[in-house]
């Protein structure tokens, strides 16, 4: 790389340990909500050091290509994870919904459990979250597949599909 990065533009790189929306980027930098990072965003993006890793516009997910690996191994920071078998469009729909990412982050281990379970827990990533948003969000999740729906007897319990596994374990990587 002949120029050298801006202050705002190194930091945005060392902080992508994983594929991030600019909200992402922003808390962990510890900027204001009002600081934009689009000019740091599009130079790494214009340099090839980071890509859009989908087509939203709500919910982007910027992710290091491989010459950002390269620069930022030379600036030794930390790790970079980015699975390859991940949907990123869905993956940035979820973290662009505090309620979608809660129910997913409150959804652990293999057996089916409760709405009622998952509410509780999702309350602990989102204390706003009540019954009514909790079931909608599981119903968009059956819908695209992230959940598993089984009823038994007059109970309902959802469990994650495999692709609602590996999304999940994304979401939980700082």
């Amino acid at each position: 790389m002949k120029k050298a990065l801006s202050k705002r533009q190194s930091a945005v790189l060392e902080v992508m340990s994983k594929p991030k929306t600019p909200a992402e980027i922003r808390v962990q930098l510890g900027l204001k909500k009002t600081c934009n990072l689009r000019s740091a965003t599009k130079k790494l993006v214009s340099s090839r050091l980071i890509e859009a890793l989908n087509l939203r516009r709500e919910g982007k997910i910027y992710g290091v290509t491989n010459k950002g690996k390269r620069v930022r191994k030379k600036l030794n920071f930390k790790e970079y994870h980015q699975p390859d078998d991940i949907d990123w469009d869905l993956y940035g729909w979820i973290v662009s919904g505090n309620q979608r990412r809660a129910v997913l982050k409150a959804m652990y281990g293999d057996d089916p459990i409760s709405a009622r379970l998952i509410r509780e827990r999702a309350q602990e990533h989102n204390g706003h979250i009540s019954r009514i948003n909790t079931y909608d969000v599981l119903k968009e999740f059956s819908k695209v597949k992230l959940v598993q729906k089984k009823q038994v007897n007059h109970s309902v319990f959802f469990k994650l599909t495999p692709s609602g596994r590996k999304i999940r374990q994304q979401l939980l990587i700082k």
